[in-house]
């Protein structure tokens, strides 16, 4: 008794702390479909879609149970390349070694709940090695876990009892759709002063607040109300940041390296 007392606390804690936190910087990845098809999630974000990143396992009964209710596949067919093209869906399987008949649901209950690929109009994937440190990135620990992903790369976690019209109002609420003719061009004259270690943006472009994500996404710094002469960057140690920049009309995320 005492020894299933502490599994359930581990597995407890581990689920807690499992997700990334809503708000952060959504990993980047470059993966192939079941299909031979590249896909990076990044190209999909800057070319201004909203992406739901599906974690499900092959094995998992309630993995299952949300694949049928056809939320996704909704979603991907009214929203997707081929309805009105503003949101992708991306389904990751996390069991490692499945081979076809696992995604085709030909094998044991603990290998297969069904057949994944039969109507499944998204992109699904069979993420091995070397891929598999996407899952580290992503912290996964439990599933099913979908995440909706804005076009500034942050992410939020989604609860499977949303429906497809909810997620799609939720992709809509992304509040960082670029104004293409305020924003168009400013990108590349926000720079920060290695001498001064200043932040710098346009003159004329007033940001309501801007948050530094690290590499692996988390949020590692914050400026409210910001200006030209409170936007230091000395206290981050050197290193490759990404700027999450909101204007009155949009965001611009920027990489920048900090010395």
């Amino acid at each position: 008794m005492f020894r299933l007392l502490i599994f359930l606390f581990v597995f407890l804690h581990l689920n807690t702390r499992a997700q990334l936190p809503d708000g952060s910087l959504a990993p980047d990845f470059m993966l192939t479909d079941y299909n031979g098809n590249s896909h990076q999630l990044y190209s999909y974000l800057d070319a201004g879609k909203t992406v739901f990143v599906e974690i499900f396992a092959a094995h998992c009964p309630s993995c299952w149970n949300y694949h049928q209710t056809d939320i996704l596949k909704d979603l991907y067919l009214n929203h997707g390349p081929n309805g009105t093209d503003e949101i992708m869906v991306l389904a990751l399987e996390y069991d490692e070694y499945n081979g076809h008949n696992a995604f085709i649901g030909d094998g044991d209950p603990w290998v297969t709940q069904g057949n994944w690929l039969d109507g499944t109009p998204y992109p699904i994937f069979n993420v091995e090695n070397p891929d598999r440190g996407v899952f580290i990135d992503y912290n996964v620990t439990f599933y099913p876990v979908i995440y909706k992903v804005c076009p500034d790369r942050v992410l939020e976690r989604i609860m499977t009892s949303e429906t497809a019209n909810q997620l799609h109002q939720q992709a809509q609420a992304c509040n960082n759709a670029l104004n293409a003719n305020a924003l168009q061009g400013i990108e590349g004259n926000i720079y920060i002063d290695h001498y001064t270690e200043n932040l710098m943006l346009p003159f004329q472009m007033k940001a309501k607040s801007v948050t530094v994500f690290n590499t692996l996404g988390e949020s590692v710094k914050t400026f409210g109300n910001p200006n030209l002469t409170t936007m230091s960057t000395a206290d981050l140690r050197s290193g490759v940041y990404l700027f999450r920049i909101e204007f009155e009309n949009g965001v611009i995320t920027k990489k920048l390296v900090v010395n």
